[in-house]
């Protein structure tokens, strides 16, 4: 019972993770932005005490749902690495291979050209001001996190504009 409260209180305090089970079988797990540290987890669309007062401010979510919002970004970037490196075997960035930073870790909270250093990059506004760099079907529009690519040795992502 312990380690259960243990596990459910380590999970708490992520936004999202992935792993394999056995052999083959991966798995992502995304945790509900709006209830579990929002300020992280929705980031930009809520901001960490750190950082209220020191900026441009929290932006203004594409779908007007802050939780939603923010867990459609960490989907995104569970995705990518279950699809990169699906067993955490595949590649490591950094000079020691039992600590890997897998392509989402590398760019987090990058979402635009120039990105870095809290600030998210240059991202698109919409005429009420909602912040997006992806359009979806049906006029959605959509914030998600940069990947690093080996290729381009860099964070990259849509809406680049270099």
């Amino acid at each position: 019972m312990c380690m259960i409260r243990l596990v459910m209180r380590w999970i708490w305090l992520l936004c999202g993770f992935g792993g394999f089970v056995g052999y083959t079988l991966p798995y992502a797990w995304i945790g509900n932005s709006a209830k579990q540290c929002l300020e992280v987890c929705a980031y930009p669309f809520a901001l960490p005490a750190y950082m209220v007062g020191g900026g441009p401010g929290a932006l203004s979510p594409p779908n007007k749902d802050v939780g939603v919002d923010g867990m459609i970004s960490v989907i995104g970037h569970e995705l990518a690495e279950l699809s990169s490196n699906p067993l955490v075997n595949a590649w490591y960035a950094g000079e020691d291979p039992t600590a890997p930073t897998e392509i989402g870790d590398l760019c987090e909270g990058l979402y635009g050209t120039g990105g870095g250093g809290g600030y998210i990059g240059q991202v698109m506004k919409d005429r009420e001001g909602r912040t997006f760099n992806v359009n979806g079907r049906k006029g959605r529009k959509f914030l998600l996190q940069w990947i690093w690519s080996p290729e381009l040795k860099a964070c990259a992502g849509p809406n680049a504009l270099d």
